[in-house]
């Protein structure tokens, strides 16, 4: 018998503040689920959301792990899914929900609520960082 493929969501809520490292450690996270061959998420919230934008994660590297940017990436190529806070991705972009966004989001991020996050959390496991 097969294992059961669950939804991982790796919710991601700290931006530069730690130099990268928990969100080094939430996107390896995800990495690891999807080699483990289940569905993986990750949600971008508060301060996390800052890692959906271009750019973000250029130069940071964690000892012990390749840049997170070389992650993210991997992440994303291998399936994994990155969902952007739908109220946060208004204020990380511009400074404020009344202004154009100025800086634009990695290319497969996606937009999504608490709902969203919810929905695939009920039918797996959630891990924040």
């Amino acid at each position: 018998m097969e294992p059961e493929v669950k939804d991982v969501v790796v919710i991601l809520t700290v931006g530069k503040a730690d130099n990268g490292k928990n969100a080094t450690l939430g996107f390896s996270c995800a990495l690891s689920a999807l080699a483990m061959g289940h569905r993986a998420a990750v949600f971008l919230t508060s301060d996390g959301a800052v890692w959906g934008y271009q750019g973000s994660s250029s130069g940071i590297t964690v000892q012990g792990f390749p840049p997170l940017e070389d992650i993210i990436h991997q992440f994303l190529d291998s399936g994994g899914r990155l969902i952007l806070c739908s109220v946060c991705h208004r204020t990380c972009s511009s400074g404020s929900p009344e202004l154009p966004m100025m800086v634009e989001r990695l290319p497969q991020t996606e937009i999504g609520g608490f709902a969203t996050m919810l929905e695939m959390a009920m039918g797996g496991i959630a891990v924040t960082f």
